[in-house]
């Protein structure tokens, strides 16, 4: 706490000197944001009535974000951001947390490299480095979209980046002729923190050179490399994941309609020095797409290919944004034997305690109730087929979406499982149709996922789906005063198997696992803006789960939400 007090004394110094001198800036960023929970837990189970858990909870917090950015001259940039957070029910600096929230130093060196140290936004490719968030929910309604936009906030998510910290640079150079120009990016961040004992200092490194011959193509070399640093541990034994990619892009018009044709491929190496028990497992990827977009008809039609092999290992593109192993923040356990509660809808939408903030060096396990099929998105191994989508845009923003895949090798068995998905996502304003200037909004989503494998041995058969249903209304009743409903729905059934792999992610055996897992969420809710960035909304909700083949007790949750947020 003294350091963390130190460091702001230390940030309101530089203030004050940066406001005595005219040619310098200082502008204040962040946001404050109250929630209030009123909680309700129903526990519906056929063993015996629950008695020992609490069915009510209530609670919420307040906290202000302050960020101080300094701008000492046009070629450097500080930003410093601090939280005060109090949880209700603590008076008088009870309960009041003070902690850094952002921290980094970015600027131009010459008027040509661009550098930035400290709290990093991070992606490259779809393989390399890249937060897929695979379990998301397509089309949200806005009711729950909201408790959503707080978990993108709390963990610094802007589209598919991952939050690290560490050093970056990027550069380019351009050309008269031939080429236009080669782009440069480099950076090295920690993931592990050495303890001098057992646990060793762990980097990732990345680079992308970029070459762009023209408006119409380009392409890229991208590595990405994990590794523990030497010396930091007693242990020898040292770690490394190598991930390196050739991507190329190419874009032409034909008529008034533009025609592109993308490419990537590459490969990973996953291994230990001089353990003798560690796999070198080495493999590859590779991944195609073309799109040709209509403008007379506002639509993008694309279809790709996809093959990526049973021991590709990427640690950048394989992290998962959610950690089931996590406990969900209220009524973590539940029943008279007070069992873990599963994580349910509820959490993966609103709870911001089961996301991870950046990468894991482990592979973490996934859940077959919210996606089956591609659990890591894009970068999931053992999978080789093709998809195709179709995007309209003008009015109505839909999109159709078709993936047929299967496995390249069997797991446990020779026979091969096939992955088929189908979403369908829709936002319709109908206020376009009805001639009304308050805004009336409707979304309707759908995902389909089956799993299927048949063998000749019957116990290894599969048969598994997953449905999801959402549909949402988004009503301005009164100027600023908004109405919001919303419904979703969430359904796994079947047979599959579970893989339980060891520290090295190698499977070790299969379980078999039956599902007939039902959930379901309702809300509806008020919301006023009083500008863009800042609303005031309350939410009613109720989460049902239950369990058809009563593995896990079947609850419900009914909670109330009043939320104001605000950013500047």
């Amino acid at each position: 706490m003294i350091k963390k007090i130190n460091i702001l004394i230390l940030l309101m110094f530089v203030v004050n000197v940066c406001y005595s001198q005219k040619e310098r800036k200082v502008t204040f960023v962040g946001g404050a944001r109250s929630v209030m929970t009123n909680n309700r837990l129903v526990v519906n189970d056929t063993i015996a009535e629950d008695t020992s858990t609490a069915k009510r909870n209530t609670g919420g917090y307040a906290l202000i974000d302050l960020g101080v950015n300094i701008k000492p001259n046009k070629n450097t940039e500080i930003l410093g951001m601090f939280r005060i957070k109090n949880n209700f029910g603590g008076f008088w600096g009870s309960g009041v947390t003070f902690d850094v929230r952002q921290l980094y130093m970015k600027g131009v060196v010459a008027n040509a490299l661009r550098y930035q140290l400290g709290d990093l936004n991070l992606k490259q490719t779809a393989f390399t480095l890249y937060n897929h968030h695979a379990d998301a929910i397509d089309s949200l309604p806005t009711v729950f979209n909201l408790q959503r936009n707080i978990v993108n906030y709390e963990k610094f998510y802007q589209k598919n980046t991952w939050r690290m910290q560490g050093a970056n640079v990027d550069f380019g150079i351009s050309f008269k002729n031939i080429i236009k120009e080669i782009n440069f990016t480099g950076f090295t961040t920690r993931i592990n923190a050495t303890n001098f004992s057992s646990v060793p200092e762990r980097l990732m490194s990345g680079a992308v050179i970029q070459i762009v011959q023209s408006n119409k193509l380009s392409a890229s070399y991208n590595i990405n490399s994990v590794y523990d640093v030497k010396g930091t541990v007693l242990d020898s034994n040292s770690f490394t994941n190598k991930v390196q990619s050739i991507d190329a892009s190419y874009t032409t018009k034909i008529k008034e309609n533009n025609l592109t044709i993308a490419a990537e491929i590459g490969n990973s190496h996953y291994a230990y020095s001089i353990d003798t028990l560690a796999p070198h497992l080495k493999d590859y990827f590779i991944h195609a797409s073309a799109s040709y977009k209509i403008a007379k008809y506002h639509t993008k039609a694309t279809i790709g290919y996809l093959e990526v092999g049973p021991e590709f290992r990427s640690i950048g593109a394989q992290s998962k944004d959610i950690n089931y192993n996590a406990l969900p923040v209220y009524y973590d356990r539940y029943t008279n034997a007070q069992n873990i509660r599963p994580i349910a809808l509820i959490d993966v939408i609103s709870n911001d305690n089961i996301y991870n903030r950046t990468v894991s060096s482990k592979l973490l396990s996934e859940n077959a109730w919210y996606n089956n099929a591609m659990p890591y998105g894009l970068a999931t191994f053992n999978r080789v087929g093709a998809y195709g989508s179709i995007h309209y845009k003008k009015d109505i923003d839909a999109v159709v979406s078709y993936y047929n895949l299967s496995e390249i090798k069997g797991q446990g068995t020779f026979a091969l499982q096939n992955f088929s998905i189908l979403k369908c996502n829709a936002k319709i304003p109908l206020q376009a149709y009805l001639k009304t200037a308050k805004k009336l909004e409707v979304q309707l989503g759908t995902q389909m996922q089956n799993t299927n494998r048949t063998s000749t041995v019957e116990i290894e058969n599969v048969n598994f789906k997953n449905t999801q249903y959402t549909a949402g209304i988004n009503w301005e009743v009164f100027s600023n005063f908004e109405l919001m409903v919303g419904l979703v729905s969430q359904n796994a059934i079947g047979t599959h198997f579970i893989a339980d792999r060891n520290v090295y992610t190698e499977v070790t055996y299969f379980h078999q696992n039956k599902l007939d897992i039902q959930q379901q969420m309702k809300a509806v809710g008020l919301m006023y803006h009083f500008s863009p960035k800042i609303y005031l909304s309350t939410i009613y909700q109720q989460s049902k789960f239950v369990d058809g083949n009563k593995q896990f007790a079947d609850f419900n949750i009914n909670q109330f939400n009043i939320i104001y947020n605000m950013l500047f």
